[in-house]
């Protein structure tokens, strides 16, 4: 069992929370008026006693009955067999994506090394929410999100403009919100970045971020 994979997906419940949410033999189930397959889903977070069949079955029924596609959100921690009788029934993998954390006793000389050379972001704090921003004159060319949650800080929406990338403007969004959220007590950051995006990759490891878990998603095919 990878209990950092359990805790995140936990907290990233909580952070995300769904319209509508329903717990099935230790299968979460959640359900949003709008979006894709990644905010309606199912998660197999915790054991099970049914057989998957029936329980894959009565998923589909409650998702179809809500005129949405049925999805399941795999980890680590779930076992191979669920995951190839989904292959077999027609769920593609789709969204591979992998959960990086950087421990705050690691942070001290990445935060020190090229700290100089960086802009000075523009740093916004509203309750457990930090907001950072990198300007040219009155335009935002660089931005990011910190959301604390329990003793660890989540890092979302880096995005640097088209035109300004290659300059350091992310690793300087990521210090600044890792700055920030350490110096408020956070013991750890984490980050989910997609398994195909190299670049964004490459930037989080240069910070001291390592791979905890990685997750994906089986979806039904049409």
């Amino acid at each position: 069992m990878n209990f950092a994979a359990l805790r995140y997906e936990e907290l990233s419940l909580n952070t995300s929370p769904s319209i509508h949410t329903e717990v099935y033999d230790g299968w979460i189930l959640r359900f949003r008026g709008e979006g894709s397959w990644r905010d309606s889903c199912v998660l197999p977070l915790y054991l099970s006693t049914r057989s998957y069949e029936e329980k894959i079955d009565v998923c589909e029924k409650k998702f179809a009955a809500r005129s949405l596609p049925c999805a399941f959100k795999m980890t680590s921690n779930v076992p191979s067999a669920l995951d190839q009788q989904l292959e077999q029934r027609g769920y593609s993998l789709m969204g591979k994506t992998r959960v990086l954390e950087c421990r705050a006793d690691g942070f001290a000389v990445q935060l020190q090394c090229g700290k100089e050379r960086q802009p000075q972001p523009d740093i916004r704090r509203k309750d457990n929410r930090i907001e950072v921003f990198i300007h040219e004159k009155d335009e935002v060319i660089a931005s990011g999100l910190g959301i604390f949650e329990e003793d660890t800080i989540e890092l979302y929406d880096i995005h640097v403009n088209r035109k300004h990338r290659r300059k350091g403007l992310g690793t300087a969004v990521c210090r600044a919100l890792m700055e920030e959220g350490f110096q408020g007590g956070a013991k750890s950051a984490h980050l989910q970045v997609l398994a195909s995006n190299l670049e964004a990759l490459s930037l989080y490891r240069s910070l001291g971020f390592q791979e905890i878990y990685l997750y994906w998603y089986r979806v039904k095919s049409a």
